[in-house]
C-alpha cells in the first residue's frame, strides 16, 4: 500500500486518533463521543489500513454512534474491513492447523511465529490483524513442505532462495515458512544469534515436531525483527500495541535479567526498551496521546512509527540507507548520496548470496544480470522517481 497522503503534523493526529480508539478497545472502555464525533472517518480509515490496525479501531468505534452519523459509504467500508479481517484470522488459523498436521505427519519440525501467536493475547478475536501465516521450519523439509503446499494448491513464489519461502494459494491465503529466522547476509549478527535455534526450543504437549519459544525467547525475537524492520524502512503502530499487549500478558513472570543481558548482546537493548516504555504510555490506559506524558524523544519515536505504516515506507528506506552512508564515513551529503545511487546500481555480493543466490555462485553472469535490472529498474519508473524525489531532498528539511 502507498503512504498516506497527508502532512505531517495532520498524519500524527490521525495517529493519536487511532493509538486513543486501540486503547479503549484494549480496555474494553467506551471511546468519548465528543472526541470520536469530531474525527473525520474517512482519513482515520485510510490510516488504519496503512497501519493494519482497521479492525481493532473499528470494534472500538462501533460502542459509539460514529458510524450513524457517518457517510453510510464509509461506515460500509470500516464493517466490511473488520468482517474480512476476522474471517481472514479463522480461515489463515484453520489453514495452518491443516499444513501443521501434515508437516507432523512428514516429521517436519516447525514453529508458529509473531502474528499469530500474538492474536490470541488480544481480548477478542479478530483484533489483531494478520496479512499472513509465518512458520520456522526444518530446513532439511524443504522439499517435502513444497511438495505439501503445491498438493494443498499453493503457488510456489519462492523457495530455496533465502531464507523464507513463500506459498500463495488466492485469494487470501500466504504463508511465510522460515528456515532460519533471518538471513545469513540480511540479518546481520542476529543470524549467528539464532543460527542453532532448534536447541533452544520446547516441544508442545501432544506434538512430536511442533515447537514453541520461551516467553522470553519469544519477546527477544519479535523484538530484534520489528527492530530489523524499523531501521530498513520503518514499521507502524501495530508493532507497539503487539509489544504493549505481550509485556501486559507475560511481563509478571519473564525473567527480565535475561531479557536484558540478551537484548545487549543482540544489539537491540535501547530499541527494547524505549519501545516498550513508550507502548505502555500510549496504551495501558485510554488517554490522549499528548496527555500521556511523552518526552521530546518518544514523541519523535511515536512520529517515525506513525509514518512507517505496517510495511514502511520508501523514504524511510532512503533516508535511513543515506544516514547509514553518513555515519562514520565523513561523507558529504552529495557523497552519501553518490553512494546511495552506486549501491542501488551495483548491488553488494552480500545482496546477491541473499536475493540472488544463483548469481552469487555464477558470478561470470553477474553483469548480465545487471543490465537485466537497470532495464527493468528503467521501466517501473514510479519506484525509482519516489527513491531520487526522497534523495533529492535528503538533509534540506530544517
Amino acid at each position: 500500500m502507498s503512504g498516506i497522503q497527508a502532512s505531517d503534523d495532520i498524519r500524527f493526529d490521525l495517529a493519536c486518533d487511532i493509538v486513543y480508539l486501540c486503547a479503549c478497545a484494549l480496555h474494553g472502555v467506551q471511546p468519548d463521543a465528543g472526541r470520536t464525533g469530531r474525527m473525520d472517518l474517512k482519513k482515520l480509515y485510510r490510516m488504519c489500513q496503512f497501519h493494519s490496525l482497521t479492525a481493532m479501531v473499528c470494534m472500538a468505534l462501533e460502542q459509539t454512534d460514529a458510524f450513524s452519523a457517518a457517510d453510510p459509504a464509509v461506515a460500509k467500508k470500516w464493517h466490511d474491513a473488520r468482517a474480512k479481517a476476522i474471517r481472514k484470522n479463522m480461515l489463515l488459523d484453520a489453514e495452518r492447523e491443516q499444513i501443521f498436521a501434515e508437516m507432523e505427519q512428514a516429521g517436519i519440525w516447525h514453529m508458529p511465529l509473531k502474528g499469530s501467536v500474538l492474536q490470541g493475547l488480544y481480548p477478542k478475536y479478530g483484533m489483531r490483524q494478520m496479512a499472513d501465516n509465518d512458520i520456522l521450519y526444518d530446513p532439511n523439509g524443504q522439499k517435502r513442505l513444497a511438495e505439501i503446499m503445491e498438493q494443498r494448491g499453493y503457488d510456489v513464489e519462492v523457495c530455496g532462495k533465502s531464507n523464507h519461502d513463500v506459498f500463495m494459494k488466492p485469494p487470501i491465503y500466504n504463508f511465510e515458512m522460515h528456515t532460519s529466522l533471518f538471513g545469513q547476509y540480511s540479518g546481520g549478527a542476529w543470524y549467528g544469534y539464532y543460527k542453532n535455534i532448534k536447541e533452544r526450543l520446547s516441544a508442545d504437549e501432544g506434538t512430536s515436531f511442533r515447537y514453541h519459544f520461551t516467553d522470553e525467547d519469544f519477546y527477544l525475537y519479535m523484538t530484534a525483527h520489528t527492530y530489523k524492520h524499523y531501521s530498513h524502512s520503518g514499521v507502524g503502530l501495530r508493532s507497539l500495541a503487539d509489544a504493549y499487549v505481550f509485556t501486559e500478558a507475560k511481563g509478571k513472570t519473564m525473567n527480565w535479567e535475561y531479557l536484558k543481558r540478551e537484548a545487549e548482546k543482540m544489539g537491540i537493548a535501547d530499541f527494547e526498551e524505549h519501545s516498550r516504555v513508550l507502548a505502555k504510555k500510549l496504551f495501558s490506559s485510554p488517554v490522549w496521546p499528548q496527555q500521556a506524558g511523552l518526552t521530546k524523544e518518544e514523541e519523535a519515536m511515536l512520529s517515525y512509527f506513525a509514518g512507517s505504516g505496517a510495511y514502511g515506507t520508501t523514504k524511510n528506506f532512503v533516508e535511513n540507507r543515506m544516514r547509514e552512508a553518513q555515519e562514520g564515513s565523513g561523507r558529504t551529503g552529495l557523497g552519501s548520496k553518490l553512494r546511495f545511487i552506486y549501491r542501488r546500481l551495483f548491488p553488494t555480493m552480500e545482496w546477491f548470496e541473499n536475493y540472488e543466490p544463483f548469481f552469487a555462485k555464477h558470478r561470470i553472469l553477474i553483469p548480465f544480470f545487471l543490465i537485466y535490472r537497470f532495464f527493468r529498474r528503467l521501466f517501473g519508473k514510479k519506484k525509482i522517481r519516489d527513491e531520487l524525489r526522497v534523495m533529492r531532498k535528503y538533509g534540506k528539511e530544517k
